[in-house]
Formats: structure tokens, sequence, C-alpha cells
């Protein structure tokens, strides 16, 4: 007969261990095919029951024992299914925005030109900034500001990966409830509460003539530029190198190839940190903003040998390097997102 003298032991230690609908799933799972095994234990005290008179004794001693860690698995199963039950039934439902839009320039001063006609016969529209590497709580008096929003825009508010802050314009009805995050920083956080939402501080933003320098890194290809007023790169420069592209097989082949890889990117970045430092030198006291985008990785591998003061905007944009479209490198750039709550 098989031994299972610590199943009792175990499915408590087993319960203690794992926490959560999948470990309770994988528990129940393993509970039953301990019962399983547990009544085949059953059938075979049975029978040795039957076939012997001599160890009578012993039989009827193993079958007690069998049946007895078979009840006790049996009702820990079903306390496990019901603690399951109940996890399904308080599983919370995972926030998510419902609608995240690209604005270039022109849709975003037209949106801002739209929301900013909206109004209320109370003053109980919120209009609130949030500067770059800031939150909801660092705002001044953000007690205030919390408890006149709901906890679930509060809690999509907080999920936002921006590096350049955010505005909140907030209804009390939700009949208004999103978010635009700007191409570049806001500086101040601040809130007010009117019949009107205030725009003003964002379309200054997105209507600046910033000096911006880009650098947008893709192994084998990259790109760094300067524009004066955020229109068109006054000096630019792609940097093209041979990079091998990644290897699908395995083994000493495919170490070989990826050292072999990691050498080529290397010499890339070598060509690319005094291309990005000649601009800098060039044109650092005309820069307002070094915006960076593509591989964020290898930029932060460039940026470690790149000594400047000037404020760095990493963006999450796809930016694709034409050679003949230069100029859309910005338009890429710039664009607002907006995030519908």
């Amino acid at each position: 007969m098989i031994e299972k003298d610590k199943v009792v032991d175990n499915i408590s230690s087993f319960f203690n261990k794992y926490s959560g609908k999948e470990e309770l799933e994988h528990k129940i799972d393993r509970l039953e095919s301990h019962i399983v095994e547990l009544e085949l234990d059953v059938r075979t005290a049975n029978i040795r029951y039957e076939k012997s008179t001599e160890s009578e004794k012993k039989a009827i001693a193993a079958k007690q024992e069998a049946e007895e860690k078979l009840n006790a698995a049996e009702v820990r199963l079903k306390t496990l299914e019901h603690e399951l039950e109940i996890q399904k039934g308080e599983e919370p439902i995972e926030l998510s925005y419902n609608r995240i839009d690209v604005l270039n320039k022109q849709s975003a001063e037209e949106y801002l030109f739209s929301i900013s006609s909206f109004r209320s016969s109370f003053d109980s529209l919120l209009t609130v900034r949030i500067a770059a590497r800031e939150s909801l709580y660092s705002v001044k008096y953000h007690d205030m500001l919390t408890e006149r929003i709901d906890s679930e825009t509060l809690s999509l508010a907080e999920k936002i990966d921006t590096s350049t802050g955010f505005v909140l314009f907030y209804s009390p009805d939700h009949i208004v409830n999103e978010i635009i995050v700007p191409p570049l920083p806001l500086t101040k956080s601040s809130w007010n509460s009117d019949d009107c939402f205030e725009t003003q501080v964002l379309s200054d933003l997105l209507n600046s003539d910033a000096g911006i320098c880009v650098l947008v890194v893709h192994a084998g290809e990259s790109f760094v530029g300067f524009s004066f007023d955020s229109e068109k790169f006054d000096s630019s420069r792609i940097i093209k190198t041979n990079v091998k592209a990644k290897h699908g097989k395995g083994g000493f082949s495919q170490r070989r190839f990826e050292r072999l890889r990691d050498e080529d990117i290397a010499h890339h970045i070598d060509n690319v940190t005094p291309a990005l430092k000649g601009i800098l030198d060039e044109f650092e006291s005309n820069i307002d903003y070094l915006i960076i985008a593509g591989d964020l990785q290898l930029a932060k591998e460039i940026m470690k040998d790149v000594q400047t003061d000037v404020e760095q905007v990493f963006s999450s944009s796809d930016i694709r390097i034409e050679k003949h479209n230069i100029s859309n490198i910005l338009n890429q750039l710039l664009i607002c997102r907006r995030y519908r709550l």
C-alpha cells in the first residue's frame, strides 16, 4: 500500500504556501490526484483483507487509516473549492482607459479650443496640471483636490507613464474626464476649479518656439538634429553603421554571433556619441530640451558619455527615420497623448 502518512500535513502546508486564484486551482488539482491515490489505497486494503486471514488486523488498520486520510483530503478539497469561489466573486476588475488617442499639433489645438468652450453653471470643472516627475499627491492642497475626484480616476492618473507631466480635465458628472500628456514638460503643478476648463498653460506650451535637440537611437541607424523653433530642423545627421540582425539559432554559433553583434552596436554608439556632442557644443545655448527616443537603453548608454545641463525628455513614440522626410521626425515627437478615463 502506498504510504500517505503526511497527506493532511502537506495539504495544510501547501495551502499556506500558495495564495490567489491560480494557486488555489493548482492546489485543487493536486488534491484531486491525492484523492485518486487514496481511493486506490482503500481498494488495496479491501483486497488484502479479503485474501489474507493471517494479517486480518493489519489489513483492517490499513483500511481505516486510508479511509481517514481520504475523508480528510475530501474535506480540504471542498474547503479550497469554496475559497476559490469566494476569490472569483471578489476578484477586482482591472481599471483601464476607455481610449487612448494620439494628437498632432493641429489636432491638439482643435481639441483645446473645443474643451475650453465647455461650461458649467457651478465652479465645478477641475483643471489639474501635474509637472514632470511629480504626481497628484505633490500638488498644493492635494487633500482638497483628491476629495473632489473619484478613486478610479485617481488610480488611472497615477498609472500614466510620462516624463512630461499631464493635464487632467474633470467634471464631477463625468461628462468630461480625460488626461492630456504634452510632448514637452510642464514646469509647475497646480489646479483650479471654475465654470470652464483652463487650457492656456497647455496651449502656450504647445505653441512655444522651443529650441529642441533630438536624439533617436536604433541599432545600426540613428539620428541627431536641432531645431531653433520646433518647426523644422536647422541641423541634422543620420548615422548608419552595419549591425548584424538578431540570430535565431542556439549554441556556440549564437553566442559568437551575439558577441559580434554587441561589438557592432558598440561601434555604432561610438559613432553617434560624437555627432550628438557636436550638436550640443554648437547649439547648447539655444537648446531648451533634448528629446530622446528609439531604443532608450542604447540612448542611455550614449548619454553616459555626454555632459549637458539641457533638460532631457524621454519619448515613448516609435520614431521612423526617413532620409527624404526628416521633418516628419519632429511631427512624430511633438504629439499629445489623450487618455479618456
